[in-house]
């Protein structure tokens, strides 16, 4: 009979639970260096990710890593409230023990460990969503959308079903002659957008502050101070990132940040307004899609969860987006659960929450 423990993962744990990782998502996603897993562990304002290990003994004696649960900090704001969410990270159990190790009970003795720590973990993890109905969770869909260049909608989604059917010369040769032929149907650029790579939107002054005015308007939403944008995006070396911001006359600001996810499509990671008016919005997201088309991008992915967008701003997302075409960015539940220290200071119930799917490092 196997026997098991479980514990706290250590310093010295790092490198032999990443390898682990790695063989879990073999083939699903590139082998993950340990710097990339240092920086996720130990580089969050929030503080350092809460892991726990479960470990199987083997015929020798040894004991070796088998599964995990993670908690990640990630700062959230809720009006003047500075709050802290765990999301879920890297949690798995090898298939050979699913059925000899009660994993619920391990993540549940895991959660009454943090239940005055954090105000809520959530996870975006669609298979774990019915599981965890059990430890408290409720689900929420996130949205999927996706913009097209009109003209080519047919063509991007004959380029998004390329991906898995063409050979790599026949689809860098279609998606080179759809992004040429795109350029003479590029969308009216109507504002003047600053582009910054990572290190530069880092250190730019228009950053400085605008967590401050973010927080105002934003609702229950992660934190957009500087320090929060560098971890979750910067200076996360996972893609190639761009950020694109705007400030108009009266002082109104947005930026959004875009991860170029394959030569024909970006992923619109992050974006937000220090205003509440659609025009504005409307404005921006124009001039963002001619900035991507200009790129030789035929479509651009957004994920978010509705509920904490005014209804003006949904209503500019809806007309200017349409259905996802790549089943990766399409909606998928978001479980989210409010620990005990969570219902002192927040309530019994979730107040709408605006975040988008790249809350944090995968």
């Amino acid at each position: 009979m196997t026997r098991f423990r479980t514990r706290r993962m250590e310093p010295g744990d790092e490198e032999a639970f990443n390898d682990v990782f790695n063989s879990v998502v073999a083939g699903v996603r590139p082998p993950r260096s340990l710097d990339v897993m240092r920086h996720l562990w130990h580089g969050a304002p929030g503080g350092p990710v809460w892991s726990w290990l479960v470990e199987a003994r083997e015929d020798s004696g040894d004991w070796r890593i088998v599964g995990h649960h993670g908690l990640c900090p990630v700062r959230f704001t809720f009006g003047d409230m500075d709050l802290t969410f765990a999301k879920t990270v890297n949690t798995f159990l090898l298939t050979e023990f699913r059925n000899k190790f009660v994993y619920l009970r391990f993540e549940r003795q895991c959660l009454e460990e943090v239940e005055e720590v954090f105000d809520a973990t959530y996870t975006l993890t669609p298979a774990a969503a019915r599981p965890r109905t059990a430890l408290g969770y409720e689900t929420v869909a996130t949205m999927g959308l996706e913009w097209g260049a009109k003209p080519f909608s047919l063509g991007a989604r004959v380029l998004a079903q390329g991906d898995r059917r063409y050979p790599n010369s026949a689809m860098r040769i279609a998606t080179t002659s759809w992004s040429s032929l795109s350029k003479c149907f590029l969308p009216r650029s109507v504002l003047p957008l600053v582009k910054y790579d990572a290190n530069a939107a880092a250190a730019a002054p228009f950053f400085v502050d605008f967590g401050c005015s973010a927080r105002a308007i934003a609702g229950l939403a992660p934190r957009r101070d500087t320090d929060d944008l560098h971890w979750r995006f910067w200076s996360n070396g996972d893609g190639y990132r761009t950020t694109l911001t705007h400030t108009w006359p009266d002082g109104s600001r947005a930026y959004c940040i875009l991860n170029r996810s394959r030569a024909s499509n970006f992923v619109l990671e992050d974006i937000f307004l220090t205003t509440s008016q659609p025009g504005m919005l409307q404005e921006f997201l124009q001039s963002v899609y001619g900035w991507c088309t200009r790129q030789g991008a035929l479509t651009i992915s957004f994920m978010t969860t509705g509920e904490g967008h005014l209804p003006a701003f949904l209503d500019v997302y809806r007309r200017t987006m349409g259905p996802v075409f790549s089943r990766k960015y399409r909606s998928s539940p978001m479980s989210r659960r409010l620990t005990t220290r969570g219902r002192k200071r927040i309530g019994p119930l979730w107040p709408p929450c605006n975040i988008t799917a790249a809350v944090a490092p995968a």
